[in-house]
């Protein structure tokens, strides 16, 4: 059961059973016409309010279906344009791209291809947003994107993430006897400001912009965020096979990239719901994530043991905040989180539940 539907459940049985006891005690007391007239009255008028609780229920029952429904239907969408549209036929007839790590250059329209692929994600959830909800619709999601009052201990927790986890996967690398340039992450500077756009402001609106909270209405929150990490991973995998792009020319295992794509997700779920659903928390997170993990994968020695080990570090942190911060939320201050439809509520899509 989700955390809503679960909520109003619990709500609505506590009513129940006072109204019920209300009654039996008010009614037991009565003994003239006019008191038996007036607890029959107000028996009346407590039937009235268990029936609008119930229809309460329902409607929010409905809506989170929906909103399922319509998370749903966007990481298959999102998938499907990465796997026949954009990135699929350029894997599967070897047709080279571009690459931020070497000389490996395609022709510009297989560029443009790959280019505009990358988009989908958050191009498809900004036209889903416009089609169900209209204009009002977008400019709460613009507001989210611009939403940079995050408080500064979650800007230091974003930091600390990309910090711990570069670090952990450095070390594993020594540890086999292998060396690391920490040259590079100078070296490669010219494509942090790049790797904004191309991955973070393109994906990250699709993500959890409009998938995370929508499946918050029915699943909790580690749920949502393992689901979203499945789907994450999955879009990606036409790249391992595409000439010219780091996860190519890298030699990166697939299945290392899914385990710690799903790992990651918890905690661009615990950022997103403990910063009031800013979009910027997640955008900061993978723009610095994706800058790390690329010099990363650039200057070190794979091997089969290090393909098993690099995404130890993430699970590791993720496992901590997940008992730290519980599954249902992952989040201290509020018990429920979910997507509410902008037309019905536009003041903030998070609903909480005290």
């Amino acid at each position: 059961m989700g955390p809503l539907k679960k909520h109003w459940a619990i709500v609505f049985t506590m009513k129940l059973t006072a109204i019920n006891s209300s009654i039996r005690t008010n009614c037991s007391l009565s003994t003239s016409t006019v008191l038996n007239k007036e607890c029959l009255s107000s028996a009346k008028m407590q039937r009235i309010l268990i029936k609008h609780d119930r229809s309460i229920i329902q409607e929010t029952k409905v809506k989170s279906t929906k909103a399922l429904k319509e998370a749903y239907a966007f990481l298959g969408l999102t998938l499907a344009f990465s796997y026949f549209v954009f990135w699929g036929p350029l894997a599967l007839f070897k047709i080279p791209t571009s690459s931020f790590v070497n000389d490996v250059k395609g022709s510009s329209w297989a560029i443009a291809l790959f280019l505009v692929g990358g988009f989908v994600p958050s191009l498809l959830a900004i036209f889903l947003t416009w089609k169900k909800e209209g204009v009002s619709g977008l400019r709460i999601l613009g507001r989210r994107i611009i939403q940079f009052k995050l408080g500064w201990r979650w800007y230091v927790f974003t930091l600390l993430i990309v910090m711990a986890g570069t670090a952990g996967q450095l070390t594993i690398n020594k540890l086999l006897g292998n060396t690391f340039n920490g040259y590079l992450f100078l070296a490669q500077l010219g494509s942090f400001l790049p790797l904004l756009i191309l991955g973070p402001l393109s994906e990250e609106i699709g993500w959890r912009g409009y998938a995370l909270g929508r499946l918050q209405t029915q699943w909790n929150a580690l749920t949502s965020s393992l689901i979203v990490g499945l789907f994450w991973a999955l879009w990606h995998l036409p790249l391992f096979m595409m000439m010219g792009t780091s996860f190519h020319e890298s030699g990166d295992p697939f299945i290392g990239f899914l385990i710690k794509m799903m790992a990651s997700s918890i905690f661009y779920t615990w950022l997103y719901n403990n910063t009031k659903q800013s979009l910027w928390s997640a955008i900061l997170l993978h723009w610095l994530y994706t800058y790390a993990a690329q010099v990363v994968s650039s200057g070190i020695a794979r091997s089969p043991l290090y393909n098993c080990l690099e995404y130890l570090p993430y699970v590791i942190m993720a496992a901590i905040v997940v008992l730290i911060c519980k599954p249902q939320t992952l989040s201290r201050t509020q018990k429920t989180l979910g997507y509410t439809d902008n037309k019905s509520d536009s003041s903030d899509n998070v609903n909480s539940v005290r």
